[in-house]
């Protein structure tokens, strides 16, 4: 039934409350949208612009804003020996990024010269890949590093294959690849020896890997830098300016789609995350789709005594919060010697008083004449329901659905509760120790993990969308 009738929407008033309807759906739809979109770019951002929570990536449109990210890419902070003429502000990369304006000119004058004469730039090119083959050349002790941390597991995991190989040659154990971390050695002054260790050595086999990469793509420059920025500034300075004219583009895609590379091996590829919630869904989901619709049936179909009070029963559970309820639930499941179990994840989510609620409600407005009928042809009770009242509900079957999807796909506090080995760990709980721990230092890799495991909810949404609807507008209608 619509609001206003087809009489009433020429009126002024009318006009004025339509448009004002609009523009509260719009505002709330930009309310949705605006958060989405800062989450999407600043999983494509590094430690440059990720502190600009920006809807758009920058570098997608601003050529000198690709460069200062390219830049940005080989020093950890704002490399002062190789650009002594840069404004006196720029120390940090989060500072260089706020000065837009300021980029803008600072990549005009570095990139100008070279692109508007051929020559010389064909000449910058040859300087720069023999200032590469002369760090190929060079001992690795005496070079700098700045590597990226996305880089580390792929490299050690070639050079040791497996973990339990790893922490056999290193001092220190580590619980998996994406833990490893050089920080310590990266501090080191150049030409200082270390502790002798595999690990240290594995150090100084990263800074040759990486220039040995860089020459096999055709690079002018590798994030391992010599020792000296200061008595090598002119070349590095040119080879960052060749980096970006001949391979701009690629490199600037390659790093901000690295974040979904490896999040997506974290996630998806290691372990057993991936087929643990899939695993999860399918129970919870066909659980879901069992019970409740049986028990709503059944009060809905049968006149029972208490009838009443089993329903506020039901309810009464929704009083009470998930935290209240865990650990009489942890203690239960560890006395019945179902922890560390799928058991553990779907039992306890497996009734719903709502979802109960809900169905019954829906059970007890469908046409009594249609259980008759189905009598009079001799229909047992199980047929009734499942070929009479199941058919004529599949919308709000689908809502309960999607909630127990939703529910056991992004629920981690239960399942990191009740199944403290890894082998059973879901999608959820990777999420979590991903942001607490593994990457807690690198922000934009977290928020290309968040969008990877949204995916599957918004696809689930999309390909059910009509059926939901319809279990949404259809209610409201009766």
């Amino acid at each position: 039934m619509a609001v206003l009738l087809d009489s009433e929407r020429r009126s002024a008033k009318a006009r004025v409350f339509v448009a004002l309807v609009y523009s509260v759906l719009a505002l709330g739809a930009a309310t949705m949208v605006y958060p989405f979109m800062v989450m999407i770019s600043a999983s494509l951002s590094s430690s440059y612009d990720y502190h600009r929570h920006s809807p758009v990536l920058s570098a997608f449109f601003d050529r000198g804003d690709r460069f200062m990210r390219s830049v940005a890419t080989h020093f950890r902070t704002f490399p002062r020996e190789v650009y002594p003429d840069a404004p006196k502000g720029w120390t940090t990369w989060t500072e260089v990024a706020k000065d837009r304006e300021g980029i803008r000119r600072f990549a005009e004058r570095e990139l100008s010269a070279l692109e508007s004469d051929p020559a010389r730039l064909a000449e910058a090119r040859e300087r720069s890949a023999k200032f590469l083959r002369s760090l190929a050349a060079a001992d690795p002790l005496g070079l700098s590093c700045h590597y990226d941390p996305r880089d580390l597991p792929g490299f050690v995991k070639r050079k040791y294959g497996t973990v339990e190989a790893m922490n056999a040659a290193w001092p220190v154990p580590h619980k998996s690849f994406f833990d490893v971390s050089f920080s310590a050695e990266a501090r080191m002054a150049p030409g200082r020896k270390g502790d002798g260790s595999e690990k240290f050595a594995t150090w100084l086999e990263l800074k040759k890997w990486y220039v040995d990469e860089a020459i096999a793509a055709g690079d002018s420059v590798s994030r391992t830098m010599p020792g000296s920025l200061a008595d090598h500034a002119e070349e590095v300075r040119t080879a960052l300016a060749v980096q970006f004219i001949d391979h701009g583009w690629r490199d600037f895609l390659r790093s901000a789609f690295a974040n979904y590379a490896l999040v997506g091996e974290y996630l998806f590829v290691r372990g057993r995350a991936f087929a643990n919630t899939l695993i999860l869904v399918l129970l919870s989901v066909l659980a879901s789709l069992t019970v409740n619709p049986l028990a709503a049936y059944a009060l809905s179909r049968f006149r029972l005594r208490h009838t009443e009070k089993i329903i506020l029963f039901m309810l009464a559970t929704m009083a009470f919060p998930a935290a209240v309820t865990a650990i009489p639930g942890f203690l239960l499941l560890r006395d019945l010697g179902l922890l560390n179990t799928f058991a553990a994840l779907v039992l306890p989510t497996v009734a719903s008083g709502m979802s109960i609620f809900i169905l019954k409600g829906f059970f007890d407005a469908l046409p009594r004449e249609l259980y008759e009928a189905a009598a009079i042809d001799g229909a047992s009770e199980w047929t009734v329901f499942r070929r009479v009242t199941l058919p004529m509900t599949t919308p709000i079957l689908a809502v309960n659905a999607l909630n127990s999807f939703i529910h056991a796909y992004s629920s981690w506090e239960w399942a990191f509760l009740v199944c403290h080995k890894e082998s059973h760990w879901t999608l959820a709980v990777w999420m979590y120790q991903m942001s607490a721990d593994t990457f807690a230092g690198q922000p934009w890799c977290v928020t290309a993990g968040f969008v990877l495991v949204s995916i599957p909810t918004a696809v689930v949404f999309l390909l059910c969308q009509k059926v939901i609807m319809r279990g949404i507008v259809l209610p409201s209608m009766k």
